[in-house]
Formats: C-alpha cells, structure tokens, sequence
C-alpha cells in the first residue's frame, strides 16, 4: 500500500511538474506584450539620444561664440544717449581674422542679446550648418549673401541666421513681430573694421519664399526705392521710419513658426 501510495505520489508530481513547464513556457512565448514595450522603449531610447545630441550640440554652438566674444569684444562706458550705441563696445577684427578670414563685421542688438560675428562663405550652403570656428554644428553662422559685397555697399544686403530653439542666433528676430519690442530696440548696429554702422528698422514682416521682399539687386535706384516703398507697407505695424532711397538696406533673416517657405524679414535702412 505504502508503495502504491509512493509511485501515485510521484505520478502525481510528474504530472505537476509538466503543468508548471507547460505554463512556462507559454509566458515565454507570449510576445504580444512585450513585444510593444521593446518597441516602446526603443523608441524612447533614440529620442532621448537625439534629444541629448541636440541640447549638446546647442551647447556647444553657445559656448563657442561666448567664448568668441569674451576673446575679441570689449566694453566700457555708457551708452550714447543720442543713438543707443554703446560708446566703448570695440571689436578686435584682427583677433577675428585669425580665426575666420571670412569674417566681414559683427552684429549686435543688446537688449535682445543678438551679439555674433558675421561671415561671408563661398557659397550660402556652407555656413548653414558650421559655425565661426567652422565646426559642424545645426547652429551655423549669422551670414551674409554671397553675392552681395562684404562691406554691405550694395542697396541691399541680406543676413542669415538661424531660429534656434534655445533662442540663440537670430531667434529672437521672432519677437519683432510684436511693436512692443520694436519700440525698444528700434535700432541695430553692424560693426566692421571701417568703423560702426547704425541700422534703423522700417519694416517686420513674414514674407514668402521667391517673393519680391527677398530681391536685393537692383536695375536703378528708383527701382529700389520702389521695393523700400513695397516693403515698408507690408510691414505688421508703422515702425515711424521712412526709408528713402539714398539710403542703404540691411535685412535681418531667419526661419518662422509660420511654415518651412516663409521667413521672417527685419529691414533697417541706414541711418549714419
């Protein structure tokens, strides 16, 4: 009996022991779970990495022109109270040469914190994604048309910069499309080994990709005298400057919120 009761014993574990392997291996094999959480997290993963290159590389765009600035600008006094410049703001252009040849002036809007070199590349491709040290970097450079002439004699004369997400490089142009800011800061100022040029803006607008608010070449003056006309009625609001002919144009570029074939256009006409 003792024996009997012993191999059912046995059986019964067996048994038992065929079950629990049974079950096993069927959570084993049961994916439709953890097949969507792999894929989950996987994607996860890559967006973390990508995210973490992108405030790396913003990073390190940042700390290249502050580092740039710290080595080639000073300043000291106040600012002149008849036009806002900043009286003792100098660039070294010798120090910047060495470090780019390509360097044609310096762009400042201080209370915007706009403060960077510009460069003139061999095409308009280049410096979309290098920066001053030529780097390769999403931040690029603030540069001018390759076309135009490096000392910004032509009647107009287009900068590029990038709308950056960490508000650096020429984010900011952005906040023009409120008058607010324009009321206070209603003037730039392009630095160039010759000496200060003063900017004042006459019209913000969103303008379209191959529309006339990008021509900068010019049959005659009249014809550019007829685009500050155009474009100062497009601007979102009256900025209380005239434009007039004699006066050369600087247009600030840069990407918009408002769609991948539109930019947004800060136009200054220069005022000494």
């Amino acid at each position: 009996m003792e024996s009997g009761r012993k191999t059912q014993r046995v059986a019964h574990s067996a048994q038992e022991g065929r079950v629990l392997r049974g079950n096993k291996v069927k959570r084993q094999v049961d994916w439709k779970f953890i097949i969507p959480f792999l894929l989950t997290l996987a994607v996860f993963l890559f967006a973390a990495v990508k995210l973490g290159m992108l405030l790396w590389e913003n990073y390190k765009g940042g700390r290249e022109y502050q580092q740039i600035e710290e080595s080639v600008v000073s300043i000291a006094g106040q600012a002149d109270s008849t036009d806002g410049r900043q009286e003792g703001f100098s660039v070294d252009f010798d120090k910047l040469r060495k470090i780019n040849p390509h360097v044609v002036g310096w762009i400042r809007i201080e209370k915007l914190g706009v403060s960077y070199p510009i460069v003139q590349g061999e095409d308009n491709d280049y410096y979309l994604s290098h920066t001053f040290y030529k780097e390769e970097n999403k931040c690029g450079s603030i540069f001018i048309e390759v076309e135009n002439s490096k000392d910004f004699s032509d009647f107009h004369t287009f900068v590029y910069g990038h709308n950056m997400k960490d508000k650096s490089m020429f984010a900011r142009l952005n906040e023009f499309q409120e008058e607010e800011t324009l009321r206070e800061n209603p003037q730039f100022f392009i630095y160039t080994p010759e000496g200060v040029r003063r900017y004042e803006i006459y019209s913000c607008h969103i303008a379209k990709l191959g529309t006339e608010s990008f021509l900068y070449r010019f049959e005659a003056e009249k014809d550019y005298a007829q685009w500050q006309t155009d474009v100062k009625e497009q601007s979102l609001y009256d900025t209380g400057v005239e434009p007039k002919s004699a006066q050369s144009t600087v247009t600030l570029m840069t990407c918009t919120p408002a769609g991948s074939q539109y930019r947004f256009l800060v136009h200054g006409v220069l005022a000494e």
